[in-house]
């Protein structure tokens, strides 16, 4: 079955426009964000959506000179973007991605998907409360599910943050969830923030001359040697989900 990874890209972030074009050891966050979904294990091709709009045309440019292909949609409905993007490119497993993640750790991912294929759920994720660091999320669902998440989704969260209609109904579409002992979702290893952003450079800075797709272990080693990184957003909250179905 053709696993097709969506990531979900535009230039109008609230707290830090643009986010995804600044750099990171040299490359722009978007960049980093492609190359590691490129090696992910299981995933066929790699797609970038993004918003209608001459504002969002600096994303398109970016990725045809990585040669990634580019869906372009509504900016509030990125469920219906999603599907428009997993439908062009002949997706029966959809692996969802954000931009501003750019230490998704391609093993992880892996997993995830692995796990996803060897199970038969309708939806698989690592854990959305504990377990692997914030920044780590990665979504696999079936192409069937996602057209009747988008067929049937009224709610505008639902419908903006594409997965929920899925994982508010466990009920219907079965899920599995793999999470991560001792619990690391503390760190806060997303791009929101211009804390963020400083935090992301200097880990980038340390880590990816040696291995530009360093994982969980090059971080928990650079995070015990210097645990004092890991202040620099630890003020930032994180907007919850809304409707999770366990406790």
């Amino acid at each position: 079955m053709t696993a097709v990874a969506v990531i979900q890209a535009r230039m109008t972030s609230s707290r830090l426009p643009g986010k995804i074009l600044m750099p990171l050891a040299g490359k722009p966050i978007l960049t980093r964000v492609i190359e590691r979904a490129r090696a992910i294990r299981g995933i066929d091709k790699v797609i970038v959506a993004i918003p209608e709009g001459d504002a969002h045309e600096p994303v398109a440019v970016l990725c045809r000179g990585l040669d990634t292909p580019v869906t372009r949609g509504s900016e509030q409905d990125v469920l219906k973007r999603t599907v428009m993007a997993a439908e062009a490119h002949g997706a029966e497993i959809v692996m969802r991605l954000t931009s501003d993640c750019p230490f998704l750790d391609p093993e992880v991912s892996g997993a995830i998907l692995a796990a996803f294929r060897a199970s038969g759920v309708a939806y698989a994720s690592n854990d959305m409360e504990s377990g692997y660091p914030l920044g780590f999320d990665t979504q696999v669902t079936s192409m069937k599910a996602l057209r009747e998440a988008d067929a049937e989704a009224a709610d505008p969260y639902e419908r903006e943050h594409v997965t929920p209609f899925l994982w508010r109904r466990p009920e219907r579409y079965p899920a599995l969830y793999l999470d991560h002992r001792p619990d690391l979702r503390h760190w806060r290893l997303v791009v929101d923030t211009r804390d963020d952003y400083a935090l992301a450079c200097r880990v980038y800075d340390a880590l990816a001359p040696r291995d530009p797709l360093f994982g969980l272990d090059a971080l928990r080693a650079l995070f015990t040697a210097q645990p004092l990184l890991l202040s620099m957003n630890a003020q930032v909250k994180q907007t919850p989900y809304e409707g999770l179905p366990r406790a």
